[in-house]
């Protein structure tokens, strides 16, 4: 799967999850009475609780989604906007408001917390939406950059060659006097168009559905001897520091990229007898690959054509025509990066993508989680949940203590807390997961319901072990440190085995 780097966590999310649990804690769980039965909790109570932990649930899934960056903080700030603007009316509202009494009963009250939490939730989706709007004008914009490079391979890479072509076939056969020296003209010009088509495909062609991963070895190896055979004069030396299987996020048109940049290093060094040295460089999360050359170094113009979003207003194909293809395809279609330096000895790009193993999950919006795996978590999440729930109350008819920790002692608080904590303990082990996946279990669903289980064995001594009765003791309910009971054990194998049963299913069935 799609690994995390420590840059791809989408500090947006906290903003919005904070939003959700503190809106939630300090006015919807403030305004409910614990003394209501489950019914009334159920009518009149329990959808802005409800509310308010979903959208904490949904700020740890921007977290480690993979969603980019600007739409996770698009979303965090119409959720900040939203929650400010009811703060705004509540203080218009209460403006000459003297009775001390009175103040305090309203801030307590059920509508105060429905509308602080309808704002906030009211400002993640319209903060959605914005975001999708604004993804989608990207896209846009990304097709018309593929338009764009297109037009220009037709007019100078297609038609120039056709032009040729045309001229060499039309020659008198009797006055050729170089026959075969034409013929070789024809078959080169016809290789180019053939190159030519086959990186229209590359860039105009869709990412592939459900996988992409590629071996950067062979496509590197594959540029290296294209360009060799075109410039035998340059030497292209290959420093692999990277395991040989090493893969990535890409597909097989990776090697067309690598070709331009090598020859953009080669074509323009300032001597007969250019060396380019390539290094590849395995990293936590990442691959890098260092192209550095000789030559006077390549001008900021040309550089910001794989650092810039905008395409350059000329149409010089010599002057980053090649790096345009790159930017497309690196950036734009793989979710990678490119770095250009210039030194005192000439020039180094650094192309950095993402690890990735053969059975890469992939979204086109970036690394991290796909929103699909974090639905499969949420709704195996909840399964799991309900099934523990039924076990700890068959065994133990307790789930009013778990509202206890949020200042309600109440069965049905009990319970919607409870479904909360299942959630948010299902994304961390989706997280976990996905970030480092070395024996591809997560098509295996036996595998993965043993890993559940295990990971819910730690969960009871942890989390309900140590951080509960702590918890407990904090909001000034007596617990023993640790807590440890056999039901509480059974109870959460069965959370674990559920949970990775239907996890691994899920993922199972949309590969």
């Amino acid at each position: 799967m799609v690994g995390l780097h420590e840059s791809d966590v989408k500090y947006g999310g906290f903003v919005v999850a904070a939003i959700g649990f503190l809106g939630t804690r300090y006015t919807v769980l403030e305004s409910i009475d614990a003394s209501s039965t489950l019914s009334e909790f159920l009518i009149g109570q329990a959808a802005f609780l409800v509310l308010g932990l979903g959208l904490t649930v949904f700020g740890i899934g921007l977290v480690v989604s993979s969603y980019d960056e600007t739409f996770v903080n698009t979303v965090a700030a119409w959720s900040v906007l939203g929650t400010l603007s009811m703060v705004i009316v509540l203080v218009l509202t209460l403006t000459g408001t003297e009775d001390a009494t009175k103040l305090t009963e309203f801030t307590r009250s059920a509508l105060v917390a429905n509308v602080l939490i309808g704002g906030s939730v009211g400002g993640v989706l319209t903060g959605v939406r914005a975001a999708m709007n604004k993804r989608h004008r990207r896209e846009l914009s990304k097709q018309a950059d593929r338009l764009t490079v297109l037009n220009r391979i037709l007019r100078h890479e297609v038609l120039n060659k056709v032009n040729v072509i045309r001229g060499y076939a039309d020659l008198d056969v009797a006055e050729q006097t170089t026959g075969s020296s034409n013929l070789q003209v024809i078959q080169r010009n016809a290789d180019r168009i053939n190159t030519s088509i086959s990186e229209l495909r590359a860039i105009v062609g869709p990412a592939s559905e459900g996988s992409v991963s590629t071996r950067v070895y062979p496509r590197l190896r594959s540029a290296i001897n294209d360009v060799r055979t075109s410039y035998p004069d340059a030497s292209i030396s290959l420093d692999a520091d990277a395991p040989a299987e090493t893969r990535v996020v890409a597909d097989a048109h990776l090697d067309t990229a690598f070709r331009h940049l090598l020859e953009n290093a080669v074509v323009h060094a300032d001597i007969d007898d250019p060396h380019v040295s390539v290094r590849v460089s395995s990293h936590d999360n990442h691959v890098t690959i260092d192209i550095t050359d000789e030559g006077p170094g390549i001008p900021e113009n040309v550089a910001a054509v794989v650092e810039e979003r905008d395409l350059p207003e000329y149409d010089d194909p010599t002057t980053g025509f090649g790096l345009t293809l790159v930017r497309l395809l690196v950036v734009d279609k793989y979710g990678g990066n490119v770095d250009v330096e210039t030194t005192e000895d000439g020039s180094v790009v650094t192309v950095s993508l993402a690890h990735s193993t053969e059975n890469v999950v992939d979204d086109s919006s970036g690394y991290g989680i796909p929103p699909w795996v974090l639905g499969i978590t949420t709704v195996a999440a909840i399964v799991s949940g309900v099934a523990m729930g039924a076990v700890t109350e068959l065994l133990t008819d307790s789930f009013a203590i778990i509202g206890a920790l949020y200042g309600v002692m109440n069965v049905g608080v009990g319970w919607v807390t409870h479904l909360f904590h299942s959630v948010v303990f299902g994304i961390l082990f989706a997280a976990a997961v996905c970030n480092s996946d070395p024996w591809s279990v997560t098509h295996r669903p036996a595998v993965m319901a043993g890993l559940g289980v295990v990971y819910g064995l730690f969960l009871w001594f942890f989390a309900a072990g140590f951080v509960m009765p702590l918890w407990l003791q904090w909001v000034g309910i007596d617990a023993t440190v640790p807590t440890l009971s056999v039901p509480s054990l059974v109870a959460h194998a069965v959370w674990g085995a559920v949970f990775g049963s239907l996890f691994g299913l899920g993922v199972k069935k949309r590969r």
